[in-house]
C-alpha cells in the first residue's frame, strides 16, 4: 500500500509539472544583452567550478543531465570537451526531447522518465547536474526522492552540478525556491561550494543594457543574487 501511494504522488507531481509547463508562454528574448550576459557568467563560473574540483577536461567522464529539456546545458558539455557517447539527458517532457533529440549529436543518450525513479544503474556518472529543476517540484517528499537518486547513480568520486533558484517569484506560484539549508538537508552527509549567482532578473534586465561593468560589479553583492551555483559532493570515508 505504501509503494501505492508513493507511486500515486509520483504521478501526480509528474502531471502537475506537465501541465505547468504546457501552459507556461514566457519566450526567452535570446538576443537580449541581459540574456547574453547571464548565459557568459554562468559559463565562465561553472567552468571555474569545474577545474577547481579536477573535474576538467570533461574528455572522459559520463555526464546526466536530470531535467534536461531542449538539452542547453547538454550541448554546452559537449562543446566543453565532454564525449557525446558519454552525455546522458532525462526529462519529463516529450516535447523538450525532441527539441533536444534534433539538435543533439545522435550518440547522446535521451531518456523519457521520472527524475524520482531514475532509469540507471548505481554509480554510473562522474557528474550528475540538475538546473532549475528542482523549484519546478512542490512536493517535498519528492524532491527528497530526486536528491537520494541523485546520489545513487552518482560515482563515489563524482559530483552533483546544482544550478537553481533561491528565491520564490511572487509572480509564479508554480515554483518554489530552494535555500541553502534545504539544500544541505536534501544532501545530508555531503560536502558543499555552494555560491549566490545572477542578477535578480528585473535589475539584470534593466542594468545590463546600460553597463556591462556596473552588472559585473553588482552581480557580485550576495543580496542581488538570485540563483545558487555549486557542487555537492559525497563525503569519501577512510578505513
Amino acid at each position: 500500500m505504501k509503494a501505492q501511494n508513493e507511486g500515486d504522488r509520483l504521478a501526480a507531481e509528474a502531471a502537475r509539472v506537465k501541465r505547468v509547463y504546457a501552459q507556461r508562454r514566457r519566450q526567452y528574448v535570446w538576443g537580449s544583452v541581459s540574456h547574453e550576459f547571464e548565459n557568459q557568467e554562468r559559463e565562465r563560473q561553472t567552468l571555474a567550478l569545474l577545474r577547481r574540483h579536477g573535474f576538467m577536461p570533461l574528455t572522459e567522464k559520463k555526464i546526466l543531465d536530470v531535467g534536461c529539456g531542449s538539452g542547453t546545458w547538454l550541448q554546452q558539455f559537449i562543446r566543453w570537451g565532454a564525449r557525446p557517447e558519454l552525455v546522458t539527458g532525462i526529462d519529463l517532457l516529450r516535447g523538450a526531447l525532441a527539441k533536444a533529440r534534433a539538435t543533439l549529436p545522435a550518440a547522446v543518450r535521451l531518456e523519457r522518465g521520472n527524475a524520482a525513479a531514475l532509469p540507471f544503474r548505481s554509480g554510473l556518472f562522474d557528474i550528475v547536474l540538475q538546473s532549475t529543476m528542482f523549484t519546478s517540484v512542490l512536493d517535498p517528499s519528492i524532491r527528497e526522492q530526486i536528491a537520494a537518486e541523485m546520489l545513487r547513480v552518482l560515482k563515489p568520486n563524482g559530483l552533483i552540478l546544482w544550478y537553481d533558484f533561491l528565491l520564490n517569484n511572487p509572480l509564479n506560484p508554480d515554483v518554489r525556491g530552494v535555500r541553502k539549508r534545504e539544500i544541505f538537508a536534501l544532501f545530508s552527509g555531503c560536502t558543499f561550494d555552494l555560491r549566490r549567482v545572477n542578477l535578480l532578473p528585473p535589475v539584470l534586465r534593466w542594468l545590463a543594457p546600460r553597463s556591462w561593468f556596473l552588472t559585473y560589479m553588482l552581480g557580485r553583492v550576495r543580496p542581488f543574487c538570485s540563483h545558487y551555483l555549486g557542487v555537492i559532493t559525497k563525503l569519501v570515508t577512510r578505513a
